[in-house]
């Protein structure tokens, strides 16, 4: 009987175990940012980095499986849920249109994103890239900060952003502070 039982918690042990073979990329960043800052942005530059340093642990996030329709700014995914985008680089569309980023990856069902920028100076990887956008919530005067994270285990320097996005999954999302 001992030896059945454990013959059974090794194999849900090995059942339990991922499909996913991941491989761990190392993020190194040229520029350390550190106080006195000049300006809100160089502050908000290096709250992002201590984020990254202090929280950031690596999951890998699945692509939304269903329909994603695109109609301007604004992208359904599906029926009901959708992201509306503004004041940001419309090329950073593709991370939306492509499932790697949608509301339910908040848990809501819609998202209003604003200000949606690459954090370059907090990677040298080429695999790796970084983000930080504002999120407007209904009934709260001020956005939010989230951060993310795209990996692309393909990608190296000569791969442009289409190839990268093509191939890329999101491996870390993180709310950050509020705007004031």
């Amino acid at each position: 009987m001992r030896c059945l039982y454990v013959i059974l918690v090794w194999v849900l042990t090995l059942s339990c175990s991922s499909v996913y073979k991941t491989t761990e990329v190392e993020v190194n960043s040229s520029i350390q940012l550190s106080p006195p800052f000049t300006n809100q942005g160089e502050q908000e530059d290096y709250w992002a980095q201590e984020l990254f340093k202090k929280e950031y642990t690596k999951k890998q996030y699945s692509k939304f499986v269903g329909e994603i329709t695109n109609t301007g700014n604004k992208i359904r995914f599906g029926k009901f849920q959708f992201v509306e985008l503004f004041d940001s680089n419309s090329d950073y569309n593709m991370i939306f249109e492509k499932g790697l980023f949608y509301p339910d990856i908040l848990n809501v069902i819609s998202l209003n994103i604003g200000s949606l920028e690459e954090l370059k100076f907090l990677s040298d990887n080429p695999k790796v890239k970084r983000f930080r956008f504002w999120l407007y919530r209904p009934n709260m005067a001020n956005p939010q900060v989230y951060v993310f994270e795209l990996t692309n285990y393909k990608a190296t320097e000569k791969t442009d952003w289409k190839s990268f996005i093509k191939d890329a999954q999101l491996t870390f999302v993180k709310d950050g502070w509020i705007i004031l």
